[in-house]
């Protein structure tokens, strides 16, 4: 008949984490002694034969995770010094698509839709060429006048359309702010909001007119309108010398792709000269400053720590402010020689 066990219920096999025995019977008691034995003499010499985690660790188990674990940090290295070299090559990417997309010229951005044109085509390719030309040429006259519209992507990856501030909306601007500024607020340009208190009034009174009206508009405004119209002229001149290649050694895919590249990079590095130039837009990036951020309003600073996209100042929103971009036109705007 089968007994309840009484040694389930004591301490002493337990202490190892072993339960001996489920009969309580005469053939099963020196069993039970001899078990008990066995394990408290292993206590005392302390060299265990059961397999525990102690075991693992002498007999050198463990060692081969050490290993392991050795050539996972000493390859991680290698690894980080590729997603940097990637990180890095599509910033460049997202530096050249917005330069690209800012101005007429691309070979693989149009400003009427987001196509790119089949190079292969006689037609097209040169085609292009005239049309970006006439594009660049006509915003000339935009960029005068009330200002020439670009494309530009936004947060989300989407290409949209946004628009400079011509030498005729400068001026217009430059008015409607010094009677803003004359009026303390009672007059204010669409879409910004008036003065609540004598003392916002007089606020507003000196940022209309020393501010927004002669630093701005003055000062940086119309200067900044003239480079808009000489990069439009540069640029004309661009696309009409690219149809010579393209109608040439353009009929083959190497002289396509050699055709592309040149005149792709020569322009964003002429877009990337009149940014850095004084009173270009990346100057007003690099030394954009406000104190309501602190130490971190400085500056350079200001522009280093803003956000890559999602700032709606005019002069973040059209780009993608990455630390590329970030470094590339701090060092650049702060060079001596440009003074």
């Amino acid at each position: 008949m089968i007994e309840t066990s009484g040694v389930s219920a004591s301490n002493k096999p337990a202490d190892y984490g072993v339960q001996i025995g489920a009969y309580d019977s005469a053939e099963t008691t020196s069993f039970k002694n001899i078990m008990y034995d066995e394990f408290k003499r292993q206590d005392a010499e302390k060299s265990p034969k059961y397999d525990t985690l102690t075991t693992r660790i002498e007999s050198g188990i463990l060692h081969q995770l050490e290993r392991n674990n050795f050539e996972t940090h000493a390859l991680y290295s290698d690894t980080k010094k590729e997603a940097s070299s990637i990180s890095l090559k599509d910033q460049f990417k997202k530096y050249k698509e917005d330069q690209l997309l800012s101005k007429p010229g691309g070979d693989n951005f149009t400003i009427n839709n987001d196509n790119s044109v089949d190079q292969s085509k006689f037609t097209k390719r040169v085609g292009k060429d005239l049309m970006d030309a006439g594009e660049n040429f006509k915003n000339i006259f935009k960029d005068i006048g009330t200002g020439a519209t670009i494309k530009y992507v936004d947060k989300d990856g989407n290409i949209k359309e946004g628009k400079k501030i011509g030498l005729a909306g400068t001026i217009v601007n430059f008015f409607q702010d010094m009677a803003s500024g004359i009026t303390f607020g009672k007059y204010t340009p669409e879409g910004e909001d008036a003065p609540g208190n004598a003392l916002e009034a007089t606020k507003h009174f000196f940022k209309k007119i020393f501010v927004d009206a002669l630093l701005k508009d003055m000062v940086v405004g119309i200067p900044r309108s003239a480079i808009h119209v000489g990069e439009d002229a540069v640029f004309t001149c661009i696309n009409l010398a690219e149809t010579i290649p393209d109608a040439t050694i353009g009929n083959c895919k190497v002289g396509q792709k050699a055709t592309t590249e040149v005149f792709d990079d020569t322009q964003v590095f002429i877009d990337f000269v009149t940014d850095v130039i004084p009173l270009g837009e990346a100057g007003s990036r690099t030394r954009a400053f406000t104190f309501k951020k602190g130490l971190k309003g400085f500056p350079i600073v200001h522009n280093i720590t803003s956000p890559e996209q999602g700032t709606e100042d005019e002069k973040w929103k059209y780009v993608r402010n990455t630390p590329l971009r970030k470094t590339i036109e701090s060092v650049a705007t702060f060079i001596p020689i440009q003074m």
